[in-house]
């Protein structure tokens, strides 16, 4: 077989992520956060180092906030449906997946003003001084995709990041086809909150997505449950990454 999906998901995985997975699977298979048993505690170390080294290889400045979900879309869904409200605008690219424009057009039903930015027919993505234009008083968040799924084209994240931070609006990167490809930085682009999944270009198995997001930003839960943490409580923690 000749296998030239990868912009789908990355296969053949490396041996070395078929070994782990097994290993874990074999030798650290407690329900980690759950208790203090030996499995449960190998399992939380597991879970706490991989995040570190995630958040390391973003720029991500505080590992808490590095928090995993099932995949990129429900990242994205979190971040959308999470901090957007009714009389919020939301800008973004006509280049975006359906990972994000479906979650905005539910948005759109529910009163919050979604403006769609073109691309240039020169460079194939949108230039920095149109995504200023279109900035307003309302404007809350700007999401973007960096590699587009279709066409390949690399938006400048960096540059929109820069705009953001100057009109004070929050930026959402959609990162699924970018990162494990091009080195992205969370510090250094001004990304709010970064979305991306691990069986993509990051090699890893499906079902595990990453949300990052940064200080001072706190989206509202969309799902509430145990977190093996503060369990007197009947209220979801507001710590991270229990949250």
């Amino acid at each position: 077989m000749i296998y030239l999906d990868n912009a789908a998901t990355s296969w053949p995985k490396p041996e070395s992520v078929y070994l782990t997975m097994d290993q874990f699977l074999r030798n650290r298979g407690g329900n980690a956060g759950h208790g203090s048993h030996s499995l449960a505690s190998a399992a939380q170390q597991v879970i706490d180092e991989t995040r570190l080294l995630t958040a390391r290889f973003i720029g991500a400045p505080e590992v808490d906030r590095l928090i995993f979900t099932a995949n990129c879309t429900d990242s994205i869904n979190l971040a959308l449906k999470g901090l957007l409200k009714p009389g919020d605008e939301v800008i973004t690219s006509s280049l975006e997946h359906n990972a994000v424009m479906r979650p905005l057009e539910k948005l759109r039903q529910m009163g919050i003003t979604v403006t769609q930015v073109p691309v240039s027919p020169h460079t194939g993505y949108t230039e920095p001084e149109i995504l200023e234009k279109a900035i307003t008083a309302r404007t809350r968040l700007v999401a973007m995709i960096h590699i587009s799924n279709v066409s390949g084209v690399v938006q400048p994240v960096g540059e929109y990041g820069a705009i953001t931070r100057k009109h004070h609006v929050l930026l959402l990167v959609d990162a699924a086809q970018s990162v494990g490809h091009l080195r992205l930085d969370i510090v250094r682009d001004n990304i709010d909150l970064l979305a991306f999944s691990a069986h993509k270009g990051p090699l890893g198995p499906t079902g595990v997505g990453v949300l990052y997001i940064s200080p001072g930003v706190n989206p509202d839960t969309l799902r509430e449950g145990g977190t093996g943490l503060f369990s007197e409580s009947g209220s979801q923690p507001e710590k991270y990454p229990q949250k």
